[in-house]
């Protein structure tokens, strides 16, 4: 695994969006680790493979949250970005290679 993108969310209304936008757009190994912070969410996330999920029923907070999906992450490489961001083709590989 080369870069692991870390999205800490709390009612986050564009969290969808923008999974929908990362799955689109890597091109590489990258993995996405989702920390849902003790809030449910509009949208249904889209699933797959390379996205992991994980749900807190009470808020942790952003730090905690961002220092989990950290802990679970398997990239050489991280990546922290909020839930309402897009992304240019082939972001990852991009900044792998820089």
């Amino acid at each position: 695994m080369d870069l692991s993108i870390l999205i800490p969310a709390r009612n986050e209304e564009w969290l969808a969006e923008t999974l929908e936008d990362l799955i689109v757009h890597i091109h590489g190994n990258t993995e996405v680790i989702v920390i849902l912070d003790g809030e449910t969410f509009p949208k249904p996330l889209p699933s797959d493979p390379r996205i992991t999920v994980v749900k807190y029923e009470a808020s942790v907070g952003q730090r905690k949250a961002t220092n989990d999906a950290a802990r679970l992450a398997k990239g050489k490489y991280l990546m922290k970005v909020d839930g309402h961001c897009a992304f240019d083709a082939g972001f990852d590989v991009k900044m792998v290679k820089a």
